[in-house]
């Protein structure tokens, strides 16, 4: 089954440049893990636009 015949909201964002993590500013010092203050800042402001789409 899928989201869409569920009916529930979704949507997915890639961000160019960021690496698994990248919201984690003390994050781990391993290969393929980094933070990323750019794509940490839009992916803040984009969950915080969906989730007033959903819940006002």
């Amino acid at each position: 089954m899928q989201l869409n015949d569920l009916r529930l909201g979704h949507r997915l964002a890639v961000y160019g440049g960021a690496m698994h993590g990248f919201t984690h500013e003390t994050g781990p010092a391993v290969p393929g893990v980094a933070y990323h203050a750019v794509a940490d800042a839009r992916s803040a402001t984009a969950m915080q636009n969906f989730f007033s789409e959903l819940f006002g």
